[in-house]
Order: structure tokens, then C-alpha cells, then sequence
């Protein structure tokens, strides 16, 4: 089943707010389940436990995680674990999509058209930027040829990389509904 933007958005929103360490501590967590035990975090994250500790308790003020029991903690919604591994994952083939978005980059300003596939490997690459502009851009040239099944797509894309409430993802909303309404 598909999670909605909104709430991968929400979820992600949460995450960046905790630092790069603290982040590293509950994305490998996720990787244990959504129920766990602190000492199996600790494992998992490679860090002292008062690190972890800390991390989780950081966490759990975010709303992502929630003490379960004595040494033991769960992510506070399936799907917030879900999301979660799914960014964990990606943190591991992202660096591979960057190397490929900045060689599509450069063979796009040659005149090439790249532009839908380097919009994918921005968006993979989790570089906000770029995938915001190009996932839109592709989006918007789909729309002005009726290929609505394509923006939605790409549109999705650009506004799951943007904080729920911002212009970035009032502006891809309407899009989005525009493309939606009758005709």
C-alpha cells in the first residue's frame, strides 16, 4: 500500500530536525523492527548507549518513537517505521544516484534529453533541490502534452521532497488538483 506524501512528508520532516548522528541511531533502529530493544540499538547503531539514549529520547520528543516498556521502545506508527527504513535504504544507494544525476546533468546542458531521467536520480538522490526543479519541470512539460498519468507521477516526486506546508508543496498541490479536475 502506498504511504501518502503528506505523512512521509510529516515523518521526514521529524527526522531532519534530529542531528546527522542522532539520525544514523533511529534509521538503523528501524532496520530492527518497529518494536525494540535498546540494547539491540545499541548493536545496530555502533554507538555508545548513552548516545543512543539520547538520540531515542530526542525521538521520542519528535513523536517518532515511543518508550515501551522497560530498555524497550517502538516507532510510534507502522508506517513511521516503514518510512523510515525505506530512507535508511536509501541512504545507501543515494551517493550512486547523485554520481549518476551530475553526469545526466551535464549531458542534459549538452542538449540531450536526459531531463526524465535526471529528474529520477535527483529525486533518489534525495537532493532536494534538484529534484524539486526537475521532477516539476517534467511534470509541467507532461501536463502541456495531456500525459496527466506523468505529472501526477513526477509532480508526487517533487512534493515528497518539500516540507508538507511550504510553497514548494502548496504550488505542486495545485498542480496536482489541477490535473485532477474535470474538464
Amino acid at each position: 500500500m502506498p504511504i501518502p506524501d503528506a505523512v512521509r512528508g510529516t515523518v521526514l520532516a521529524r527526522l531532519r530536525h534530529l542531528g546527522r548522528a542522532e539520525r544514523a541511531v533511529v534509521l538503523r533502529a528501524s532496520a530492527i523492527g518497529r518494536h525494540f530493544a535498546l540494547r539491540v540499538a545499541v548493536a545496530a547503531a555502533a554507538r555508545p548507549e548513552p548516545d543512543v539514549r539520547l538520540a531515542l529520547e530526542r525521538a521520542r520528543v519528535l513523536q517518532l518513537v515511543v518508550p515501551a516498556g522497560h530498555e524497550r521502545y517502538s516507532f510510534r506508527h507502522a508506517l513511521t517505521r516503514d518510512i523510515l527504513y525505506a530512507e535508511f535504504i536509501g541512504t545507501r544507494t543515494r551517493p550512486l544516484h547523485r554520481r549518476i544525476a551530475n553526469v545526466l546533468e551535464r549531458i542534459l546542458r549538452s542538449g540531450e534529453p536526459v531531463l526524465e531521467a535526471l529528474a529520477y536520480h535527483a529525486w533518489a538522490a534525495g537532493d532536494v533541490t534538484r529534484a524539486l526543479l526537475y521532477n516539476e519541470l517534467v511534470g509541467d512539460n507532461a501536463t502541456a502534452v495531456h500525459a496527466y498519468d506523468d505529472a501526477r507521477r513526477y509532480y508526487a516526486r517533487a512534493r515528497s521532497v518539500v516540507d508538507v506546508g511550504s510553497a514548494g508543496y502548496s504550488r505542486l498541490t495545485r498542480k496536482l488538483q489541477a490535473i485532477e479536475a474535470p474538464s
